[in-house]
């Protein structure tokens, strides 16, 4: 899957951490063979999987009056019991981040192991769900200012590589000022003159979404009534217990990672009457996403994890660590070596060129992304990231070129000029970062009067922070800076649910959640530090926080822990959180010899600037 061209060229790592990743060893899709409908219906695809397209409103603040609708793709593992069986439990949404990051690639490489945390076997056994929020990757209409031209999109990639990172020199910040202008105005060209298939880029707020899940649960469960029904059963799909305070509406099952916990703090605190489990793992702090400058409290851990690789590669030592030296005291000389050669690489730059023929001159600021993007996943990426480093340092930079190119964080040119008949297929496999903008820019305050001072105070501020990632951390809201829609629906808070409580008969009270909020995340996280964690838990009455003694971004995604995964598993059954704040222990680390996480052939972080 190709990068996000303008935010990956920055030094951006995916947009924001997204865990997403293209499924390309899977085989292929046509979704265009899906009717869209408004009543959900799935048919087989990807070998194994289900897959539906469901027409929703465009508009949910104007549904009566405004006959536009989006087609959201969606996407079901099927519970390893059918529907019928005594011990399924229905559905559990997932979103993997982003925003802008896709469900649908995201559950064919995470699914299984998903499935396999949640479900109890021969008790609870669940279908895993996903989706491509609207307008993003396989949804209709798309996000998309480059419709049918790879080559303009990979152009821009060309050009914005071209300013450096935003804390380079005093052209930098202005450059990608110019830059995010120009892509603004050719965003609003395509949109008002229909080339991306309708309106969307100002209906993709996360309220939007959060309303679209609730249409999905309850069309869910219609499709499960209409199959009882098929079966000449009749459907008992929800009770009333005659209590006054009793509810039969379909309540939420979710685990959201990333973005994803923002998306699903808002729907628990937009419809608390839906909330039946919410687990939110890798929580970003949703007042820092919705108001003010925005996306300052990312950072506060990443430059410790960055010590504990260095610290882990001296303790693995030269057999494990290729950065490790037999003389080394301690991880403190590695880190002196790397410092030095990393201050003097922008003097005399590394050259090479990309198996494409593209010439490609390494910065610092190339060296920087890969680490970052290595400490989204230390389990599954330190040892390879030393090895790169160790060839990289000493005036071979082939293997860091080539994970750049595999990354799509180098324009790929030669193939952006795509024939007549495989024109959809290579936009399909393209991550836009407009789908991101349209989401992130609607949540956040508008930045459109902020001047070039003003930016570079804010880069500073977010260097402080991380002197790793804190530059290209800030392309995140540059982005913003000259966006030009407008959202049609806008959510500031506050981030809070009522306290959840049930019936005497055990069922959810009307109004209120069916259980507390679920949080998770490991001690040090890049990009959503536990304390963001802490602040979230603590607005919420009665959540729950497990945090897991490891490193990288959110917890079940980056570390095996047998801890973990039975507090989560016991949450969806039962809806009880830990008392006060759990630790969990994982069962190895980025250092120990075959340390690997279950289920996952491939890092859901590819490795290199995303």
């Amino acid at each position: 899957m190709r990068s996000n061209a303008l935010l990956v060229a920055a030094g951006l790592p995916g947009l924001a951490p997204a865990l997403s990743q293209a499924a390309d060893r899977t085989p292929a899709f046509d979704w265009d063979s899906i009717t869209p409908s408004r009543d959900l219906g799935y048919h087989d695809c990807y070998g194994g999987f289900r897959c539906a397209r469901l027409v929703l409103p465009l508009d949910w603040q104007n549904a009566t009056a405004d006959d536009r609708t989006v087609a959201l793709a969606v996407i079901k593992l099927p519970a390893v019991v059918p529907a019928s069986d005594p011990s399924f439990a229905g559905p559990i949404l997932t979103n993997p981040g982003g925003p802008g990051g896709s469900g649908v690639a995201f559950i064919q490489s995470f699914g299984r192991r998903l499935r396999r945390i949640a479900d109890k076997p021969g008790r609870r056994h669940y279908d895993i769900v996903s989706f491509d929020p609207r307008g993003v990757a396989n949804s209709w209409p798309r996000a998309d200012c480059f419709p049918g031209d790879l080559l303009t999109r990979d152009a821009v990639m060309l050009e914005a590589r071209g300013h450096g990172a935003l804390d380079s020199g005093k052209l930098s910040v202005p450059h990608a000022l110019g830059l995010f202008a120009g892509f603004g105005r050719r965003c609003l060209e395509a949109e008002a003159h229909g080339l991306n298939g309708g309106d969307i880029m100002g209906y993709m707020s996360t309220p939007s979404v959060a309303r679209d899940m609730v249409e999905m649960i309850d069309k869910i469960e219609e499709l499960r009534g209409r199959e009882s029904e098929s079966r000449g059963h009749r459907p008992e799909l929800k009770r009333r217990s005659g209590d006054a305070d009793d509810d039969d509406l379909v309540r939420l099952q979710y685990i959201g990672f990333s973005y994803g916990t923002i998306l699903g703090n808002y729907f628990a605190s937009m419809f608390p009457g839906r909330v039946g489990r919410i687990v939110l793992d890798g929580v970003s702090n949703a007042s820092d996403y919705s108001t003010g400058p925005g996306w300052l409290t990312n950072l506060v851990d990443a430059d410790e994890i960055a010590s504990d690789f260095f610290s882990g590669c001296h303790a693995a030592g030269p057999s494990v660590c290729a950065l490790a030296r037999s003389a080394d005291s301690s991880g403190a000389d590695i880190r002196a070596r790397f410092d030095a050669w990393l201050n003097a690489i922008d003097e005399s730059p590394l050259v090479s060129v990309t198996p494409a023929g593209n010439i490609v001159v390494v910065s610092s600021r190339d060296v920087r992304g890969l680490m970052g993007s290595a400490m989204y996943s230390p389990i599954q990426q330190f040892t390879r990231l030393a090895d790169i480093l160790n060839a990289t340092m000493a005036g071979n930079a082939t293997a860091l070129v080539a994970v750049m190119d595999t990354a799509g964080s180098v324009p790929h040119l030669k193939d952006a000029c795509t024939v007549a008949g495989n024109a959809t297929d290579a936009e399909r496999n393209v991550d836009r970062a407009e789908g991101g903008f349209s989401v992130l820019c609607a949540d956040g305050d508008s930045l459109a009067d902020k001047d070039a001072a003003w930016w570079r105070r804010y880069v500073e501020k977010q260097v402080q922070t991380s002197s790793l990632m804190g530059a290209y951390w800030s392309t995140i809201r540059l982005s913003c800076s000259a966006w030009p829609f407008r959202t049609n629906w806008s959510f500031k808070g506050p981030f809070t649910t009522p306290e959840a409580r049930v019936t005497s008969r055990g069922t959810p009270v009307t109004g209120r959640p069916a259980a507390p909020l679920l949080f998770l995340s490991n001690r040090l996280d890049p990009v959503t530090p536990l304390a963001a964690a802490r602040a979230m838990a603590a607005l919420h009455p009665g959540a729950g926080l497990v945090v897991q003694e490891s490193l990288g971004h959110c917890a079940v995604a980056t570390a095996d822990s047998s801890c973990t995964a039975h507090i989560v598993a016991d949450y969806i059954e039962s809806g009880v959180v830990p008392a006060g704040e759990a630790t969990c222990s994982t069962d190895c680390g980025p250092w120990d010899e075959g340390c690997s996480l279950s289920g996952m052939s491939r890092p859901l972080f590819p490795l290199g600037l995303r």
